[in-house]
């Protein structure tokens, strides 16, 4: 991150200050430095053979991260979070597993990480709130776990599937996203698709009906990304702005209203985007400048903003962006339930909600700024955090 001295340094009110942690040692069977996680570990979702929090960071078990090229966390809260790894082609899972998301074949949850049989060539993956998507390098995706809404794709709604199946309808698709209840795929084209849950539009389709098969996004096109919050939706565009559809009680649409839109609207002010970040409720946008923005829920400071209050933070509800200078300059950013982390130059910075122990600085104190996690022996590259629970990963 190209940060200043004066960046790195937090004002901050007595009480509140902010301390440097170091990943707790632990060893992994796999050779080099371990995959971090800390925060809730109820479910396994940390992967470290245990089912309790963790306030600091442990090593995931036999995940080595110069193995891992991606990870995507789930959950609709910390009682049923999970975590997928890509490890070169093949993916690993572990955390909950009720509704067959470790795609297994069981329902058993899992401490450690397992392998996703009957997956290869695999490019992108994405857990969702019950549910996963994997993508493999023919353009083909696959859908497991919770089906309750018609989220797998398989023309069915009201089951459970614990192995991974190609969904139909879809070719040449590019990326894959997934929601609380609902999925998303980029195809090649441009073109965005959705299906599972529409309650809150978050579908695009412009109404709010379910839909157990994928359905063409209104109004899209030319689109190079997408990224699912819990109940709403973001797009970037190919001319660098970004659209916004679904769920918007806290403003998460960023188009300066509450109310939800079956339809993609603008994100007002934003451009010369070059990535997006979609939490359950907040997002984040990175210029290709390096500025970050967000906008949508703030409750425990998501959103970083300083004020007059005394304790650093604003907590008012963003509707629109707002730029956010501590984070200039980030490499990637990640967005969890009521919090955010963020990789600069190999540190890790998190911020926001700690009720669970998300922010890794040893307690279960809110911290209204970045507080730095120092690697131990290898160079972190990248983060990722529980889409609807209280878990943070780094690797």
């Amino acid at each position: 991150m190209r940060r200043s001295p004066a960046l790195l340094t937090l004002v901050v009110a007595a009480g509140l200050a902010f301390a440097p942690v170091s990943p707790a040692s632990a060893a992994s069977s796999d050779s080099g430095a371990p995959v971090l996680s800390w925060g809730a570990g109820r479910t396994g979702q940390l992967g470290n053979g245990t089912t309790t929090d963790s306030l600091s960071p442990t090593a995931v078990t036999r995940l080595a991260r110069a193995d891992v090229d991606q990870i995507s966390a789930g959950g609709t809260s910390s009682a049923d979070s999970f975590a997928l790894a890509r490890t070169g082609s093949t993916v690993k899972a572990w955390g909950h597993d009720s509704s067959g998301q470790l795609g297994d074949g069981s329902t058993s949850s899992q401490s450690v990480p397992i392998p996703v049989p009957g997956l290869s060539h695999i490019k992108d993956i994405a857990a969702g709130g019950r549910h996963a998507l994997a993508l493999d390098t023919s353009g083909q995706v696959y859908s497991w776990g919770d089906n309750a809404y018609g989220q797998l794709g398989n023309n069915h709604t009201g089951d459970s599937r614990g192995v991974p199946e190609r969904v139909g309808g879809l070719a040449k698709v590019k990326q894959v996203s997934a929601g609380c209840d609902f999925s998303l795929a980029l195809l090649e084209n441009g073109k965005v698709y959705a299906w599972g849950r529409g309650v809150h539009g978050q579908l695009g389709t412009g109404n709010r009906a379910t839909s157990a098969v994928p359905r063409q996004v209104v109004g899209l096109e030319n689109i190079v990304e997408v990224d699912a919050g819990c109940y709403h939706a973001l797009a970037l565009t190919a001319d660098d702005t970004v659209k916004s559809w679904g769920y918007n009680l806290y403003g998460q649409l960023g188009n300066s209203s509450t109310k939800s839109s079956t339809v993609p609207v603008d994100v007002d002010w934003l451009e010369g985007v070059s990535d997006i970040e979609a939490g359950a409720h907040h997002n984040y946008a990175e210029t290709s400048n390096r500025h970050v923005w967000g906008w949508g829920n703030n409750q425990y400071g998501q959103l970083l903003e300083g004020d007059d209050s005394g304790d650093n933070v604003s907590r008012t509800n963003r509707t629109a962006p707002v730029e956010i200078p501590r984070l200039e300059g980030a490499q990637h950013l990640a967005a969890g339930l009521r919090h955010g982390a963020a990789l600069t130059g190999g540190d890790v910075f998190t911020w926001g909600n700690n009720s669970e122990g998300q922010l890794g600085n040893g307690t279960t104190v809110s911290r209204y700024g970045s507080v730095n996690i120092p690697d131990d022996s290898s160079p972190i590259k990248n983060i990722a955090a529980s889409l609807g629970g209280n878990t943070t990963y780094a690797y």
